[in-house]
């Protein structure tokens, strides 16, 4: 299906789809009261902030630290870089909803090469699974596949493939699908020739693994180099090499395997990450789905941020040659500091995880060694005291030691959990014969100052987010310097007990003259002085009017800033707590309304009052004044007859 679809097709995927199950297969989520937790996807979080919120048919998702929010469309095209034509499809996919096709958009150049890149890379991936079976081009690829033992349910579900030994294979392939060599380009799979005119393959005489996005969609390839080389080149081409960073895919933020483990992770929690694709193959064959793989690159930041969001438990294999050891050097230093259990299983000799499941009794080794895993500061204390045996008299053994310590304190050691420093403490102490005390002492004269910017990222998290103006909608400078925090809030209260409870649009409330008025009708979203406040008014006084029972989800999928959708969910969220209790959500609203109506008296008919005794000194002209005033008030709406009769004269 392409173009854009009705509003009721929209509502239909909306109300098809568990917003709890969606966020649930990528983040782990506890519940808690009527909200589910979790660590926020969207941000570096370290404390359950992440919120789902279902309660009466409202599916939305908060977190309380990035002010990240939104309905079901809105994660799946923030969590996986969609566009909403694009999660739409995909959210109707997975519900059983077929849309109805409507006339097609232009979208932006930048849309337009997402859209060829995928189709590029799903291209790519068919032709690679047909080589794979062809009789002549994929004989060197299925040898290696049966020399490693993989078999065909696993060559199936990771969707193998071969690249034939010619130049251009997939080129002409592509270009016979209608493909640009533009597309072809941008995705990595053709390179233009050094010399002379065209193209060729980027991939030729490799086994390809297909590397997937969350949703299993081909987004990168990686190859390994088949034996002998018979394309003849004027270098050896490398054993293992992946497609290069394009716009949907980023190997210093992608694992491979990552979809097809998602689950047993969460449900196990607990990931085992490895270094090569045979490796995560091999363990998924031999039953130890909850398996990743870096793409050939040290595991970053990124890395650390997606695991922690899924799983508590961390083991990291490696090798157990010296590169394997330094890998693991490395590996600690990015997790040190992480609120994650974090270990490092070390194989015997120079075996890979692949090489040691492919011998009798391989699972149970393997077992073993993972059981066998040492959590990561006593691992760290392992290789010191392997440094310190070597280490030549007392200033070797004093080097070793402040390099250590060194390493410790700017790792963080000094600022986590008791729990967690004593052990290490007493090992320390116990190998050099020195008190707890002394090693403390030293450390703190080691200690670093942490880095500025990762601290400083939320420096403002403390601030409401409804003081902070929205991204995306300027404010009007002079309507947010008239807005007083009472003011800002009464509106703010008055609003989210409507979108929590759209159903008393008209609940009667007293207005600045006493005389009752429908809520509606108290103050107009023109009238907010809350800019961001004002833009969500708009939306929800609209539905209002029309006397329609809008959702949350509704909500969230009309506005655009984050910013917006943020203060809509911290909005409702404050209602719910405030209607939950004992007193009627009506009660709630009519304090709001009140509080709101006191403001709108006292300030609006003041410096209405107070202009009209500075600009008009005669009394005829402010008659004439005061008349055309009240009549704006009226008009405006909540001064239904006029002014209090005390200020008439």
């Amino acid at each position: 299906m392409s173009g854009s679809v009705g509003n009721a097709d929209i509502e239909v995927v909306r109300q098809s789809i568990d917003l709890v199950a969606l966020v649930a297969e990528q983040v782990q989520l506890s519940p808690k009261g009527r909200e589910h937790v979790g660590l926020c996807p969207f941000h570096d979080d370290h404390t359950p902030s992440f919120a789902v919120v279902t309660h009466k048919g409202n599916a939305f998702y908060k977190c309380h630290a990035c002010g990240a929010a939104g309905d079901v469309f809105r994660f799946v095209m923030d969590f996986h870089g969609m566009t909403f034509p694009d999660a739409l499809r995909h959210l109707a996919d997975r519900a059983g909803v077929t849309l109805s096709p409507r006339r097609p958009k232009v979208g932006t150049d930048r849309d337009l090469d997402v859209v060829e890149i995928r189709r590029a890379n799903a291209v790519a991936g068919s032709f690679f699974r047909q080589t794979l079976k062809h009789s002549a081009d994929g004989a060197a690829a299925r040898a290696m596949i049966r020399d490693r033992r993989i078999s065909d349910q696993m060559v199936e579900a990771w969707a193998l493939g071969a690249a034939p030994a010619g130049w251009d294979n997939l080129l002409k392939f592509a270009q016979s699908k209608g493909l640009s060599t533009r597309a072809l380009v941008a995705a990595g799979l053709v390179k233009p020739r050094a010399e002379g005119e065209g193209h060729y393959d980027t991939f030729r005489n490799r086994l390809i693994f297909p590397i997937s996005d969350d949703l299993g969609r081909p987004i990168a390839f990686g190859g390994r180099r088949l034996e002998p080389q018979s394309q003849p080149t004027t270098h050896q081409e490398p054993k293992y090499l992946n497609s290069s960073d394009s716009i949907i895919f980023r190997k210093g933020r992608t694992l491979y395997g990552l979809h097809l483990a998602r689950r047993a992770i969460i449900d196990a929690n607990q990931v085992i990450v490895t270094e090569g694709y045979t490796d995560a193959v091999a363990c998924h064959q031999a039953g130890l789905r909850h398996v990743v793989a870096t793409l050939g690159t040290a595991l970053t930041r990124d890395h650390v941020r997606i695991l922690k969001r899924l799983c508590e438990v961390v083991v990291l294999v490696f090798d157990g040659d010296e590169a394997g050891l330094r890998a693991a050097d490395r590996a600690v230093a990015i997790f040190f500091a992480e609120p994650v259990d974090v270990k490092i299983c070390v194989l015997g000799g120079s075996l890979d995880p692949a090489a040691v499941l492919a011998e009798a009794g391989g699972r149970e080794r393997m077992d073993a060694a993972l059981a066998d895993a040492q959590e990561a500061l006593a691992y760290k204390v392992s290789r010191f005291r392997d440094r310190l045996a070597t280490a030549s008299g007392l200033s070797g053994r004093q080097r070793s030691l402040e390099d250590l310590l060194a390493d410790l304190a700017a790792l963080g050691f000094d600022a986590m959990p008791g729990v967690r420093k004593r052990p290490v403490m007493t090992q320390l102490a116990d190998l050099l014969g020195l008190r707890i005390e002394d090693i403390d002492q030293a450390m703190r004269r080691l200690r670093r100052p942490a880095a500025g910017p990762a601290g400083e990222r939320f420096a403002a998290a403390g601030q409401p987010i409804s003081q902070v103006p929205p991204e995306t909608e300027p404010a009007d400078e002079r309507q947010e310097a008239a807005c007083t925090p009472a003011r800002r809030r009464a509106e703010q209260e008055l609003l989210g007990v409507l979108i929590y409870q759209p159903s008393l649009r008209t609940q009667p409330v007293a207005g600045p003259d006493g005389r009752a008025l429908p809520v509606t009708r108290l103050i107009r979203p023109e009238e907010f002085r809350d800019p961001a406040a004002g833009a969500i008014a708009e939306i929800v006084f609209g539905w209002l009017d029309d006397e329609v029972d809008f959702s949350m989800g509704q909500l969230m999928g009309r506005l655009e800033s984050p910013g917006l959708r943020s203060l809509a969910a911290e909005l409702y969220d404050e209602a719910r707590r405030r209607c939950g209790g004992e007193r009627p959500a009506a009660d709630v609203l009519c304090d709001a309304g009140s509080a709101l109506a006191k403001l709108l008296g006292r300030e609006q008919f003041k410096q209405d009052l107070d202009a009209y005794r500075e600009s008009t000194p005669q009394r005829g002209r402010r008659a004439s004044a005061l008349h055309d005033i009240l009549e704006k008030r009226r008009k405006q709406g909540y001064i239904p007859e006029a002014m209090p009769s005390r200020l008439r004269t």
